[in-house]
């Protein structure tokens, strides 16, 4: 646990992204803020640095203690700390802003939708939240390394068919980190990576747990096709565009990488096909995160060359 606080207090461009929110939400003197899933409590002492009047730490793992015995060393107060998760607390304190960093590397994996949803008990009247919007993004892949690393089950030899575990390999989502040139181009110049808006996310608004999307892409010339990057862009506030953190291959790089979602073989797409993803992602707390997938690749006259179905929970195994 304490490693992955190091890998996420490391990264430079969240915190200082985070830090600047805060700054231009806070009244100093006046501004309450709830912190939901507070871990070490980096952004409650950000935010009581800044003038916030008090901060409620809400953190349902172990790091509730240690985030108590670092404001002791730092000689911070004007601070509640509350073991538990937001969502048990049935009468919380009414604040004026909610702030949480619970974002993954699959943008709702962490739970942020079903914990925004429930921060607006939190807050008073008049009251604000960070982050406010999520927007999901994809880009067909092109670089071969990716699936020839995942495909070692088609080359084991001795006669040993591994099909059955290949089809769970491919089932699966990958964290991995792309470069633009890994991805599929569109445009005249270098480095115009073919992305596509899967969905967006108003956290500030009442919203479902299963979101889906769909994307379609015109291929210009022949080309093999590695399944698809999956990536977000989140709006620390609303029409602030440079508190967007991001976690494209594009972006300056974060903490966080892009998903991979493979094929179940590479595909063959011509000139002039027509290729379509089809997204359904299921953050509800009962299923922690599952997505599911479906692509399509229609030839010039619309008629269906190749097309497949994903599912995360096929390729899980306990």
């Amino acid at each position: 646990m304490i490693e992955f606080q190091r890998l996420i207090l490391g990264d430079t461009r969240r915190n200082e992204l985070f830090a600047e929110a805060l700054r231009r939400s806070i009244v100093p003197g006046r501004t309450t803020v709830a912190d939901l899933g507070a871990g070490t409590g980096y952004l409650s002492f950000v935010a009581r640095k800044l003038g916030a009047a008090h901060c409620y730490l809400v953190e349902m793992s172990e790091l509730i203690e240690l985030s108590q015995r670092l404001a002791k060393a730092n000689r911070l107060d004007e601070l509640t700390f509350i073991h538990a998760h937001s969502i048990e607390l049935e009468q919380p304190p009414k604040v004026d802003l909610v702030v949480s960093e619970t974002l993954g590397n699959v943008a709702f994996e962490e739970n942020l939708l079903e914990t925004m949803q429930d921060a607006r008990r939190w807050l008073a009247p008049g009251g604000t939240m960070i982050p406010q919007r999520v927007a999901q993004f994809a880009a067909p892949l092109v670089a071969p390394r990716f699936f020839a690393e995942l495909d070692v089950f088609s080359r084991l030899g001795h006669g040993l068919d591994f099909g059955l575990a290949g089809a769970l390999a491919t089932d699966n989502v990958y964290v991995r980190r792309f470069a633009p040139g890994d991805l599929l181009a569109e445009g005249r110049g270098d480095g115009e990576v073919a992305s596509r808006r899967l969905d967006q996310v108003d956290l500030r608004k009442r919203t479902a747990s299963v979101r889906r999307g769909r994307a379609e892409w015109r291929i210009a010339k022949a080309t093999a096709l590695h399944g698809f990057a999956l990536w977000w862009e989140c709006e620390l506030l609303a029409d602030a565009p440079d508190l967007v953190l991001s976690t494209s291959p594009l972006a300056p790089p974060t903490h966080w990488e892009q998903v991979w979602l493979p094929p179940r073989a590479p595909l063959a797409a011509k000139a002039g096909d027509t290729l379509a993803l089809e997204l359904e992602c299921d953050s509800r707390p009962q299923v922690k995160i599952n997505l599911k997938w479906k692509v399509t690749l229609l030839d010039r006259a619309g008629k269906v060359r190749a097309e497949e179905q994903h599912d995360m929970r096929k390729g899980y195994l306990e």
